[in-house]
């Protein structure tokens, strides 16, 4: 076991150290890379107050030798590092000797940690400003880091932090983030005393189920790619499954959580013409290649790496996933995206909502075209409309959920949709909102939802046998601003779940409509109580006079 020491100045000028404690979680980040480097195969985090009043990391690896502990709190004490040369080939998390120095440096922290061959353990104890004190302990193998007051010195730092419920989710998705990359590793969570989080170690495919759920897990597909020492190997999406934006994709280069966006463009390629525009693919992307091609030391906080040979890397990721997708075709032109969403006109086309407002006519107007298949072209009595086909169609919706003028209608089979435990969480705490909008769901089972009914009105927008995708971005729209609901009154709150459930389930721009759904459309808005805007409060239609036109072609 290498030993703690002091870097030599001539190597730690070659460190990109930087500040590490920005947040709760950069906190964690920090110790469940050292538990990782320290061999644990079980990482135990609780938190209390988003991380602020209480952070602890307690692992079950090799621990840390007693003669070792004073170094742990100094800048540039590391056992990973004896020479430059090291720095070409870092494959542990940690290698600059500055994490417990920057947290001790803004919070009270203990640790006590005792090695496999010691009779005893070590604890040390410190607050800013003060001396470090060491002293023997009771322990297991192991190391237990716990933080206190995180930031009280610095208040000016707090400032800059979320609410704890947004700081505890940044928390569970850094837990996730390295649950994914370590499925042999157990990840344990417990939040103000409340298990949130309880992962066992597991196969890389268990472990993606376990996280991202496990109809995600049933609709992947194994990526592989190897040349050399360059290694590119996960899982990706097939085209039937895939999210609004990229939050669901993870990428790691030698094991290691990283950030890329060229890395995501690259992935998302291979889909063109194979998802809608707009949508993301889901994927897990381990890359492996040899330390001395790859500079893990470029960010001060090691969340972007820099490769050597950056065209190798990229190619072979494009290879990779574009091999697994060759079984699925082209279904979707580049330039635009087919009617997946057609407005089908009926019985529920708001007829029965209000009549028409007298300041818009007592007529709805008639469409005459659609204007690149985003906008309807329609003209009254006081001359062109230029209608947004998705705004007027939000509108219609939202006002047909919140005034329920249809009961639920329950789905052809109920669909059973898997969320990941923090979206699952925030699910339950919504049911009663959702049920007065007529969304009829249940929990089933650990971190699932049986789906009964929907909106009647939302079913007809989207067919009546909608798959669990379907459901699953439904449900993707109604939690993507979960974190803003918890100040709502419960009459505010309702409109906004009305208006996101709204939003996905309109028509998009893009949709092409029949002349006949044109004419539906602009019927059902004009019997609305508030045609002109949709929930968000855009326009929903905009007028061009007759008497501007005269003007424009000098009849006046």
């Amino acid at each position: 076991m290498a030993h703690i020491h002091k870097l030599p100045p001539e190597i730690a000028q070659h460190i990109a150290a930087g500040e590490v404690v920005e947040r709760p979680a950069s906190v964690v980040k920090e110790l469940i890379e050292n538990a990782l480097d320290a061999g644990a195969t079980i990482v135990d985090v609780h938190i209390r107050d988003g991380g602020l009043s209480l952070i602890q990391v307690a692992d079950n690896g090799t621990g840390i030798p007693a003669e070792d502990v004073p170094l742990v709190f100094e800048r540039f004490a590391t056992s990973k590092v004896e020479t430059l040369e090291d720095l070409q080939r870092i494959r542990t998390f940690g290698f600059r000797g500055e994490a417990l120095a920057a947290i001790a440096a803004v919070a009270e922290v203990e640790l006590v940690t005792r090695t496999p061959d010691a009779l005893q353990g070590v604890r040390a104890h410190i607050r800013p400003g003060e001396a470090l004190q060491v002293e023997p302990a009771a322990a297991p193998v192991g190391t237990r880091v716990t933080v206190r007051h995180l930031f009280a010195t610095v208040p000016a730092r707090r400032k800059f932090l979320k609410s704890p419920l947004r700081e505890t989710e940044l928390v569970h998705q850094t837990l996730l983030r390295y649950a994914l990359g370590f499925p042999d590793v157990a990840f344990r969570l417990t939040v103000n005393r409340r298990s949130v989080l309880n992962l066992p170690a597991s196969s890389p495919l268990q472990r993606i189920g376990q996280v991202l759920g496990r109809d995600v897990a049933d609709h992947l597909v194994a990526i592989h790619w190897e040349a050399g020492d360059l290694q590119v190997h996960g899982w990706i999406s097939t085209p039937d499954i895939s999210r609004p934006n990229r939050q669901a994709q993870y990428f790691f280069v030698n094991r290691r959580p990283v950030r890329s966006g060229l890395l995501a463009v690259i992935l998302e390629r291979p889909y063109t013409g194979r998802i809608p525009a707009g949508r993301k693919p889901i994927a897990i992307v381990n890359i492996t290649l040899d330390p001395r091609f790859v500079d893990v030391n470029v960010h001060p906080r090691k969340a972007e790496v820099r490769f050597a040979q950056e065209r190798s890397v990229y190619w072979a990721l494009g290879q990779a996933v574009d091999a697994a997708l060759s079984p699925f075709p082209v279904r979707y032109e580049e330039e635009g995206v087919p009617a997946l969403i057609p407005f089908v006109p009926g019985e529920a086309d708001g007829s029965q909502i209000a009549e028409y407002p007298a300041q818009y006519g007592t007529h709805s107007p008639r469409a005459l075209a659609q204007l690149h298949n985003t906008y309807i072209l329609a003209q009254d009595e006081q001359g062109l409309l230029l209608v947004d086909q998705h705004a007027a169609h939000e509108q219609v919706l939202f006002e047909q959920i919140l005034a329920q003028a249809d009961a639920p209608r329950p789905l052809g089979a109920p669909v059973v949709v898997h969320l990941t435990p923090r979206e699952a969480e925030a699910l339950a705490e919504l049911l009663p909102s959702l049920q007065e909008i007529g969304v009829q769901l249940e929990p089933f089972g650990a971190h699932a939802f049986l789906v009964r009914a929907l909106p009647s009105v939302v079913v007809q927008a989207r067919g009546d046998h909608l798959s669990a995708e379907d459901v699953r971005s439904l449900l993707d729209a109604l939690l993507s601003e979960a974190h803003t609901y918890s100040h709502l009154a419960p009459d505010a709150l309702r409109e906004r779940l009305a208006a996101k459930l709204a939003c996905a389930s309109a028509v998009k721009a893009g949709d092409i409509l029949s002349p006949e759904e044109q004419q539906a459309l602009l019927d059902a808005l004009w019997r609305t109580w508030s045609p002109a805007t949709c929930p968000h409060g855009r326009p929903s239609f905009i007028t061009l006079t007759l008497e501007e036109v005269e003007r424009r072609f000098q009849r006046r």
